[in-house]
C-alpha cells in the first residue's frame, strides 16, 4: 500500500507536466498553462510549488536512482519524496509572496522577490510586476529552488524605513516589517497547512532554516560609516523575525554597505533601489552555505573614481558626515568581500569587521621611494584582467556601464569598500568560511622592484566571490641588501579590494601613502601559479607627478 501511495504521489507530480497537452477550442494552449503553472506574473499563483515539486522529484528520482539502482520503486520513492519537499518548500514561497503582495501594496513599498536556485543562482520577480534577474546565473528548466530572498525598498528611500543616520525604524516602517516578520513566523507558515500530519512536517522543515537580513546602501559618503550603519540597520530588522517566534540561532545579519549594488550608482534612480533591506530565507545550512559561496558583486555597478581615494583622503569626508572626533582621527577602512572571514570576529586584522580594520595613518609619508617606473599613462597603468565573469548572461549591464567599472581601469580610480560580515544574532559572531584559493592562504609574497624588496605578508584570498580573508602585511626595504638587519621603510596593513576576473583574481591594495606608494595591482591566478600573472605599483609625489613600475610578486 505505501508504494502504491507513493506511485500515486509520483504521478501527481508528473501530471503538472501533461495537463492540458490536449485543449479544447477557445481553451489556453499547452504553452499558456505552461507560463501559468510555472512562470505566472500574478503573486498570487502557485509557481514555486509547481517547480518546487517538480525539481525536487527529478533530484529525488535521481538520487533514489543512485541508492537503489535501476529499480522503478527506487525511483518512484525518491521521486515522491523530493517532489513532497519541494511542494513544501514552494507552496511557502507562493504563500509568502502573496502575502507581501498585499504587504506592498498596503504600505506603498517596492518589493522584489526571487527564487534561490539549488546552486545558489538568484532569479527575482516583482511581486506586483514583470520577471528580473537579479543574477548573471542563466535560466534553467525546473530549477530546484532552496530558498527565496525579498528586497524592501520604501519608494521615498531608504529613510522611509529608519530614522535619518540611524538605526531607529521609523513608527510606519516598524508597522511594515512587523507584518513581513509575520510571513516568516513558524506558526503562520504552519497554520498554512491543512492537517496535522503536514503541520508537524512544516514545523519539522523550518527548524532547519536559516535567514540571513541584509542592510544595502547606495556608494556615496563615507564607505565604512555605510557598512557600519547598514550593519545595525539589518540587526534592527532581524529583531523583528525573533520577536515572531523564530529561533535566534536560526537569525543572521551583515551590513553590506555599497557592495552589494543591483542599480546604476550614477543615476538617482539608481542610488534609490540599492539602498534597500534583504531578506534571505534558505531551507537549510547547506543551502545557506550554497548561497553565500555563490554569492557575487555586480562589479559594473561600481563606479570608477576620477581620482583615487585612499585611506587617509577618508577623514575629511567623515568629517562632513558629523561623525565623532574619535572617529575622525582612527578611521577603519576595510576590504569589500562578500563573504565572511574565516577568522574570528574579535581577530583585528578580520576584514568583516567594519570596526576593526586598518587604522588611517597621518603625519608625514617621509621620502618618495624610486620603484624605477615609467610616466603614468592609463594605457600602461591598467592590468588585462579579461572579462569580468559577472558580464557572462548578465543582460542588464549595458556596454555603457562596462566601460565605467573600476575593472577597466587602474588602481588609482578604485577605492577601498567596507563590508561587514555575516554574523549570528544569537552571539554577534561571524559566520565561517575557510575554503581558500590555491597558494592564496596566508603565505608570503615578494619581488624587487628596482631594488627595493617589496613584501605581501598573510595573503589570503577565499573561494566564496574571490574575497580576501584578512588584511595583508606590506613591507618595503628600500635599496635591500640581503643578509642586512635594515627595518622596512613601508611596514602597515592597508586596505585591499579583491575581484574575481576571466584571468584569475586581482588583488587591489591601498597603502596608506608612505614613501609615495599610491597603489597596487596584481593578477593572481587561481591555478595555484606560485608567480602572479600581472602586477603595477602606482607611486608619486602628486597626482601630476605619478609614475607606474611593473610588479609581479612570487610565493616565497
Amino acid at each position: 500500500m505505501k508504494l502504491i501511495a507513493l506511485r500515486s504521489t509520483a504521478v501527481a507530480c508528473a501530471t503538472l507536466f501533461v495537463a492540458g497537452c490536449a485543449t479544447a477550442p477557445g481553451q489556453p494552449g499547452f504553452g499558456d498553462k505552461l507560463k501559468q503553472t510555472f512562470a505566472s506574473d500574478d503573486p498570487c499563483s502557485n509557481n514555486a510549488r509547481n517547480i518546487g515539486i517538480l525539481g525536487g522529484a527529478v533530484v529525488g528520482a535521481v538520487l533514489g536512482n543512485a541508492i537503489g539502482g535501476k529499480k522503478n520503486e527506487s525511483r518512484l520513492l525518491g521521486a515522491a519524496l523530493g517532489g513532497a519537499v519541494g511542494g513544501l518548500i514552494g507552496a511557502d514561497m507562493d504563500r509568502k509572496r502573496c502575502e507581501l503582495s498585499k504587504v506592498a501594496k498596503q504600505y506603498d513599498l517596492d518589493i522584489t522577490f526571487a527564487n534561490i536556485e539549488a546552486q545558489g543562482d538568484v532569479k527575482g520577480v516583482a511581486v506586483g510586476g514583470a520577471n528580473q534577474s537579479v543574477s548573471s546565473a542563466k535560466d534553467k528548466d525546473a530549477a530546484v529552488v532552496i530558498g527565496n530572498s525579498i528586497s524592501v525598498r520604501d519608494k521615498g528611500g531608504l529613510v522611509g524605513h529608519f530614522e535619518s543616520g540611524s538605526d531607529q525604524l521609523t513608527p510606519r516602517a516598524k508597522e511594515y516589517f512587523s507584518a513581513i516578520a509575520t510571513q516568516y513566523a513558524p506558526t503562520t507558515i504552519a497554520e498554512a497547512q491543512l492537517d496535522s500530519k503536514q503541520k508537524a512536517e512544516t514545523l519539522n522543515q523550518l527548524a532547519k532554516r536559516r535567514i540571513l537580513l541584509v542592510g544595502h546602501t547606495d556608494d556615496t559618503g563615507p564607505t565604512q560609516l555605510n557598512a557600519s550603519l547598514s550593519e545595525r540597520r539589518a540587526r534592527a530588522v532581524a529583531a523583528f523575525l525573533k520577536q515572531k517566534g523564530i529561533p535566534e540561532e536560526s537569525i543572521f545579519y551583515q551590513g553590506a554597505g555599497e557592495s552589494l549594488p543591483v542599480a546604476d550608482n550614477r543615476t538617482e534612480e539608481g542610488r534609490a533601489t540599492n539602498r534597500r533591506v534583504e531578506i534571505v530565507e534558505l531551507a537549510d545550512e547547506a543551502g545557506f552555505k550554497k548561497y553565500l559561496e555563490a554569492r557575487k558583486p555586480q562589479y559594473a555597478f561600481y563606479r570608477s573614481q576620477p581620482e583615487i581615494i585612499t585611506p587617509a583622503s577618508e577623514p575629511a569626508v567623515i568629517a562632513a558626515a558629523q561623525i565623532t572626533s574619535k572617529a575622525k582621527k582612527s578611521i577603519a577602512v576595510a576590504p569589500a568581500p562578500m563573504s565572511a572571514s574565516p577568522r574570528k570576529s574579535e581577530d583585528k586584522n578580520s576584514v568583516s569587521s567594519v570596526t576593526q580594520a586598518a587604522a588611517v595613518q597621518t603625519g608625514k609619508t617621509g621620502p618618495l621611494i624610486d620603484f624605477g617606473g615609467t610616466p603614468y599613462a592609463p594605457n600602461i597603468a591598467k592590468i588585462d584582467t579579461g572579462a569580468m565573469l559577472q558580464e557572462k548572461g548578465f543582460s542588464l549591464i549595458s556596454k555603457a556601464q562596462a566601460d565605467d567599472s573600476v575593472l577597466v581601469t587602474d588602481c588609482s580610480f578604485d577605492r577601498p569598500r567596507s563590508v561587514g560580515s555575516v554574523k549570528s544574532l544569537r552571539d554577534g559572531h561571524s559566520y565561517k568560511t575557510s575554503e581558500h584559493l590555491p597558494q592564496l592562504y596566508g603565505k608570503t609574497w615578494a619581488t624587487d622592484v628596482n631594488g627595493n624588496l617589496v613584501v605581501l605578508n598573510h595573503v589570503a584570498i577565499l573561494r566564496d566571490a574571490g574575497a580576501p580573508a584578512n588584511l595583508p602585511e606590506l613591507k618595503v626595504y628600500a635599496q635591500y641588501k640581503p643578509g642586512s638587519n635594515a627595518k622596512p621603510v613601508v611596514n602597515e596593513e592597508p586596505a585591499v579590494n579583491s575581484y574575481l576576473v576571466d584571468k584569475g583574481v586581482l588583488y587591489r591594495i591601498f597603502p596608506k601613502g608612505v614613501g609615495g606608494l599610491k597603489c597596487m595591482d596584481v593578477l593572481f591566478g587561481t591555478d595555484g601559479a606560485t608567480t602572479a600573472k600581472a602586477g603595477k605599483l602606482l607611486y608619486g609625489s602628486t597626482s601630476a607627478n605619478r609614475y607606474v613600475a611593473d610588479f609581479k610578486p612570487q610565493l616565497q
